[in-house]
C-alpha cells in the first residue's frame, strides 16, 4: 500500500508499506521524478524528505521540467 506524502514540480515522495516475511511490517520511500533521474527507494524518513527538497530544487532548473510547467503539465 502507498500514500503520497509529498508532490512539487513533478516530483513525487510516497510512503509504501507492505508485509515482508513473516508478516513484518517494512516501509519505506520512493521518490519520482520527470527528471532521467530514475526512481529511487529510501529507508529512513528524514532522509527522503531531504532528497525530495533536493530533486525538486533540481527539477526546478530543468529545462524538460520547466516546459512541462509552463504547459500545465506539472504543477509548482
Amino acid at each position: 500500500m502507498s500514500k503520497l506524502v509529498r508532490s512539487q514540480a513533478g516530483v513525487k515522495l510516497e510512503r509504501v508499506e507492505h508485509l515482508a516475511a513473516r508478516q513484518k511490517r517494512e516501509t519505506f520511500f520512493r521518490l519520482t521524478t520527470h527528471r532521467k533521474a530514475s526512481e529511487r527507494l529510501i529507508f529512513d524518513e528524514a532522509e527522503a524528505q531531504r532528497a525530495f527538497a533536493r530533486e525538486v530544487a533540481a527539477s526546478l532548473e530543468d529545462d524538460v521540467v520547466k516546459g512541462l510547467i509552463r504547459r500545465g503539465v506539472v504543477d509548482l
